[in-house]
């Protein structure tokens, strides 16, 4: 189930009654059910009170307050809900789950459902139940279109709703009047109709998407064999690596692919870019590719050229360190020659679009660092790009050939 509404509709408080009316009708032995929050600070303020209240007066009831954690003990086992933060994915794992509230998808990181959540699910045939407000394109509008989809096939388990203020009357007409008048359009549009489109108010690539979503940029962008792909990476080590795939054909540059992991060393991630297929020609890499590992005394980019990333160990394009603030501004630059295949992309577009300034509420003013986020990954490797990017003509003026060069590596700060 998959539940879109305005602030105030009380999505909350019908998804966690819900799962606890689920739970207390489970014939399966020590079913167990999870609230998950985009971080766990904020499953307790919003949740943890509503959880208490649902299971108030239920016999058998056990409440753990320093775990967030609700038992129903029964004769013979017991039923446990649990309210849990999507901040740290990869600590969820080995859990089973026979349902789950996922609430504000939208500002989680997508991969937290096909990675984490839904094999939790499998073995006990559970169920999921999405909720939020839209926080622009992302994996949440993702998963909602999906729904609607399904739903139109005979059998389907899916549902797929969204309720908005202006048509449910929950939230009083002088109210929503009195909240437009005081917010920009896309906070109105986006809190109170869930709007999908009306994009965060402090994302930097907002002007870039509305004139990309207007020219219809974001559609089937099919790889082109006769043409070499060039690759960008942010490199993670605790963190998310995430990779770019782009051909530039003529003037456009064709955003064919994208690819994201956390937990994986270059061994595991090259073999999984190598099977794409891709006729490989650049690899634009950040300047800590440079740093050399304590274990092995080797830099990241000679772990890569052992493992042959690209054909070409001269065409490792390591790029200098630079602002985030001239590196957002060499994206924007170049917004209007990206050409994004909406399937293979889906993700890393969701992060181009909910990259973000942090707001200062005391201020009430956006501050000039990003926000780190899940967004973050693929919104650096696209940086990594931009700021590291050869021209075409650049790149015919110069012989790539090993023995005509005396480093291992070109060092770029740009066009």
């Amino acid at each position: 189930m998959l539940l879109i509404a305005a602030d105030r509709f009380g999505k909350t408080v019908f998804a966690i009654n819900e799962m606890v009316d689920q739970g207390v009708r489970c014939k399966l032995r020590n079913p167990q059910y999870a609230y998950l929050a985009p971080t766990y600070g904020q499953a307790k303020r919003v949740a943890w009170q509503i959880m208490k209240d649902a299971v108030r007066g239920i016999p058998g009831v056990t409440i753990n307050e320093s775990e967030l954690r609700v038992d129903i003990q029964r004769e013979h086992d017991r039923i446990r809900f649990m309210l849990l933060g999507a901040e740290n994915p990869d600590t969820l794992a080995g859990l089973y789950l026979d349902g789950v509230i996922l609430d504000e998808f939208g500002i989680m990181s997508g991969s937290v459902w096909g990675t984490i959540i839904r094999p939790m699910l499998s073995d006990r045939k559970g169920w999921a139940i999405f909720i939020g407000t839209p926080r622009g394109a992302n994996a949440f509008q993702k998963m909602y279109l999906f729904a609607k989809e399904a739903m139109k096939k005979a059998g389907s388990e899916w549902f797929g709703a969204m309720y908005k203020a202006s048509e449910t009357g929950i939230v009083p007409k002088s109210e929503l009047e009195a909240a437009r008048s005081t917010m920009t359009e896309d906070e109105y549009n986006q809190e109170f109709l869930c709007d999908f489109g009306a994009a965060l108010a402090g994302a930097y690539y907002k002007r870039q998407f509305i004139r990309v979503n207007k020219e219809n940029r974001i559609t089937r962008v099919p790889y082109e064999s006769g043409y070499p792909v060039d690759i960008s990476f942010d490199l993670g080590i605790d963190d998310s690596t995430a990779v770019w795939f782009i051909q530039t054909i003529g003037r456009e540059r064709r955003v064919i692919d994208y690819y994201e992991c956390s937990g994986k060393g270059f061994d595991e991630i090259v073999p999984e870019i190598h099977e794409k297929g891709y006729m490989l020609r650049f690899a634009y890499l950040p300047h800590d590719v440079m740093v050399r590992s304590l274990e092995t005394k080797k830099t990241r980019l000679e772990t890569l050229k052992k493992l042959n990333l690209v054909p070409n160990r001269h065409n490792y394009i390591v790029v200098k360190r630079s602002s985030v603030e001239d590196g957002i501004n060499e994206v924007r630059n170049i917004f209007s020659t990206f050409w994004f295949d909406e399937h293979k992309c889906s993700y890393g577009i969701a992060c181009l679009q909910a990259y973000e300034r942090v707001f200062d509420a005391k201020e009430g003013v956006f501050k000039g660092r990003p926000r780190h986020n899940w967004a973050s990954h693929g919104a650096d490797s696209m940086r990594t790009y931009a700021m590291g990017l050869i021209s075409e003509e650049e790149i015919e003026g110069r012989d790539f050939l090993p023995d005509q060069l005396e480093t291992d590596y070109d060092v770029f700060g740009g066009m």
